[in-house]
């Protein structure tokens, strides 16, 4: 697909070589480019659409059609990662070990090649620019703007509630200590009675939406991640860890799983980008 050197010494076409590897790549990109807002085009109305009709509190027939986009624009980003770490990279490469043989027959080829390294990356930069937009624009589907709403009216229903309980057994008054989001065993004060608190079907979808709430108020600081340029690793580390901080406040109960899965992704953004 991309032209490599075909030569590794004494090739005086390099120029021509570099100009040709770079259009290609450029034409690439424009075609994952292309597919990418002919997908996103057509899938908006009807993902929409999916989830506003969808009786499902859960709405788990848009979360799959939801997930099925989304695996296909992350095969895209793979797509394009693959072409630049088995085509770019090497061409650099094997370019640059034939500069002193080429500099005294072909004028300043080492700048042309930095200009193509500097011009191919910032392509791909864009690129995934265009991806994490995409991204966004296929996840707004899911109505993020009222999650922040639905969870403070939530908290304001659970303290109208939290004391109004009374134990099958005995009738003694139960107070729930903390907001839970799935069917939990309270015991009786007084009787010492299991009693079952199950809450409403809004209140355990909270838990659901709990890392979409989270992504939605540190938005800001994946964008300045996403903005820096070379990408820094700092600010996508600030990013995830104030994420899982407002994931934590939501959900208190789930932070040791949730830490466990912080290291993961920490750890594996941190060998993607070295």
């Amino acid at each position: 697909m991309f032209g490599f050197l075909k030569s590794k010494y004494n090739n005086p076409a390099l120029p021509e070589e570099i100009r040709q590897t770079e259009e290609k790549w450029f034409v690439f990109l424009d075609k994952l480019e292309n597919r990418l807002e002919e997908l996103c085009t057509a899938a908006m109305p009807e993902l929409t659409a999916v989830f506003n009709q969808d009786s499902d509190p859960y709405k788990r027939t848009h979360s799959r059609m939801l997930n099925a986009l989304l695996g296909q624009i992350n095969q895209m980003r793979q797509k394009a990662n693959n072409a630049k770490e088995e085509h770019i990279i090497p061409f650099i490469y094997a370019a640059t070990s034939l500069l002193p043989d080429l500099i005294s027959s072909a004028g300043r080829n080492d700048n042309r090649l930095y200009q193509f390294k500097m011009s191919c990356f910032d392509r791909h930069h864009h690129f995934e620019t265009r991806i994490n937009e995409a991204i966004s624009l296929l996840r707004s589907s899911e109505g993020k703007h009222d999650l922040e709403k639905a969870y403070r009216e939530q908290l304001a229903e659970f303290e109208r509630i939290k004391d109004k309980f009374i134990c099958k057994q005995c009738g003694g008054k139960i107070i729930i200590p903390k907001m839970f989001f799935i069917a939990t065993y309270i015991r009786c004060q007084f009787c010492q009675t299991q009693n079952t608190y199950t809450p409403s079907t809004e209140m355990q979808m909270i838990f659901y939406q709990a890392r979409s709430l989270a992504e939605q108020r540190t938005a800001h600081l994946l964008q300045l991640y996403e903005e820096s340029q070379p990408k820094n690793p700092v600010l996508y580390q600030q990013y995830l860890r104030s994420m899982f901080d407002e994931w934590n406040k939501i959900t208190p109960d789930t932070g040791a799983e949730n830490e466990r899965f912080y290291q993961r992704l920490l750890k594996d953004h941190t060998i993607h980008h070295y």
